[in-house]
């Protein structure tokens, strides 16, 4: 299927950055997602040789969102060992002295560690990208299971315990955990 790529980052660029800054929590990784996500895009357009191309079984965004999460599974394998080794030294005590000032973060990174993405963030992949794509960027469920390439049943599963394990994760953290709906069908008013 033919499209004008500036078209395309035109039309959703702002949309995927968002849920990259969602799912990594920091300016930098979610810009490196989302322009790879695009460059992948360019990639396939350039070369049909390369890979699975969209072929308008979709909307472009929901097939968008699949490069994204691809991506983001890739970043966290390769960089999973470095990254727990920073988190641990990030989610140090609150009374161990800090290299960087908090005032020093950037406004996205200091956002996030105080939204319930940051608790999102620690949840198993599956239920972390079920609960990005549905309460970030609203996406109903049948997208969802097209994106995720999964059974519509699987999606309100990962829904269900994705936020049953993040009620849990806050009442455990000293967090209110009121806002959170019990079943996902209850979600159609809540957002987190």
């Amino acid at each position: 299927m033919a499209f004008d790529l500036q078209t395309v980052i035109d039309q959703h660029f702002a949309r995927i950055h968002r849920a990259a800054l969602v799912m990594t929590g920091n300016p930098w990784d979610a810009d490196d997602l989302a322009q790879e996500t695009f460059l992948v895009l360019a990639r396939q357009a350039a070369d049909p040789q390369q890979g699975a191309r969209f072929a308008g079984r979709s909307q472009l965004s929901t097939w968008l969102y699949g490069i994204l999460l691809n991506l983001d599974r890739g970043l966290r394998r390769r960089l999973g060992t470095q990254r727990q080794k920073l988190r641990v030294l990030w989610d140090a005590d609150h009374a161990a002295p800090r290299t960087t000032p908090a005032a020093d973060l950037p406004s996205e990174v200091a956002e996030w560690k105080r939204s319930l993405w940051s608790f999102v963030d620690r949840l198993p992949e599956a239920q972390r990208h079920a609960l990005t794509l549905r309460y970030s960027e609203q996406l109903a469920y049948d997208e969802i299971a097209r994106v995720l390439e999964c059974p519509l049943g699987t999606v309100k599963s990962r829904l269900f315990h994705g936020l049953e394990s993040l009620r849990v994760l806050l009442e455990r953290e000293g967090e209110d955990a009121r806002s959170i709906p019990r079943f996902p069908h209850e979600d159609q008013s809540h957002a987190l």
